[in-house]
């Protein structure tokens, strides 16, 4: 049913923005857009394709916004500003081109060199530096960002390279989601991913916010850490605290309240896709664990199509 892959579809696309660009924003994984774009890529093409509307895909666009507000109220804004623009562009593209792989391409390359570019657009757009001001801070964070490689090439090479790595990166990611099909494998695959996970890893983790928050706290009280990277953690720990106990329902409460005054259809989708999400939570941590029999580079590209299977 085009309803019930509808509302899984956008899930599977909260949980890749929220919980999975979470752990790579609190690692600080290098190019980290380049694993985020892909999924967000993907679940767009795939919503188009499931209900044939634009209109879909943007309000579907929203959505994850709103859960993203909800679950991630922390990631900086340019993070919201690159889910809004990748959904509206992907809506345009793929209602204007018949081909859906050359649409899906498109999507994966426009998805890839916006995140790559964010920061120059956000410093443009929205702080109305000039561009060539602009483009000077868009290299020197760059540069910062890969102290090691800027000993070894001129920043304006490094520039090339970092765009390069997006394009280049767009255009596989593009060309892979051409191929991807809105089938549903949970039946035949279910049993194949829990015989691939060690027994240790198959029970359910639920509830991983206090451990990384005691985490964090054990981490403060290690003196082998410089002290940055120990002032970090407490406030990085405070801040998860003040948000699991205070300001996160307090948050949901108004967003729903506001919501709710203005459609409570949006209050129902909301809610319905909130339940699916622990489902789809189960399966994505079932997913990489299952992937990790898997060698190198091929590990992600499976995990990614095990979960969406498992998940429809």
């Amino acid at each position: 049913m085009i309803s019930r892959r509808y509302y899984r579809l956008i899930a599977l696309w909260v949980l890749a923005e929220t919980f999975l660009g979470g752990i790579l924003h609190a690692f600080r994984v290098p190019l980290m857009g380049v694993f985020i774009a892909c999924f967000s890529a993907l679940f767009i093409s795939l919503i188009h394709s499931a209900t044939g509307s634009s209109k879909k895909v943007i309000h579907a666009t929203l959505i994850v916004l709103v859960f993203k507000m909800l679950l991630s109220p922390h990631a900086p804004m340019i993070a919201f500003m690159s889910v809004a623009l990748q959904g509206i562009f992907g809506a345009l593209i793929l209602n204007a081109i018949p081909s859906v792989k050359i649409g899906r391409l498109l999507v994966a390359v426009f998805a890839y060199m916006q995140s790559a570019t964010m920061k120059l657009l956000s410093l443009t757009i929205i702080f109305g530096m000039g561009f060539w001001d602009a483009l000077d801070e868009f290299m020197i964070s760059i540069v910062q960002y890969f102290p090691v490689l800027s000993t070894i090439l001129s920043a304006k090479n490094l520039v090339i390279s970092y765009l390069g790595i997006y394009l280049i990166s767009g255009i596989i990611v593009g060309l892979m989601i051409g191929r991807v099909s809105l089938q549903s494998r949970r039946g035949a695959l279910i049993p194949e991913v829990m015989n691939a996970i060690p027994e240790r890893n198959r029970s359910r983790n639920s509830g991983m916010e206090w451990p990384l928050i005691l985490g964090l706290l054990t981490v403060y009280f290690i003196p082998l850490f410089p002290d940055s990277f120990r002032e970090m953690s407490l406030r990085a720990a405070i801040i998860l605290t003040a948000w699991q106990l205070f300001l996160g329902p307090l948050v949901k409460k108004l967003l729903f309240k506001y919501l709710g005054s203005k459609k409570s259809g949006m209050i129902r989708e909301i809610n319905l896709i909130e339940g699916i999400l622990p489902e789809l939570q189960d399966n994505l941590k079932l997913s990489w664990h299952a992937a990790s029999a898997q060698k190198g580079i091929k590990r992600f590209p499976y995990f990614v199509k095990t979960w969406v299977q498992i998940s429809l």
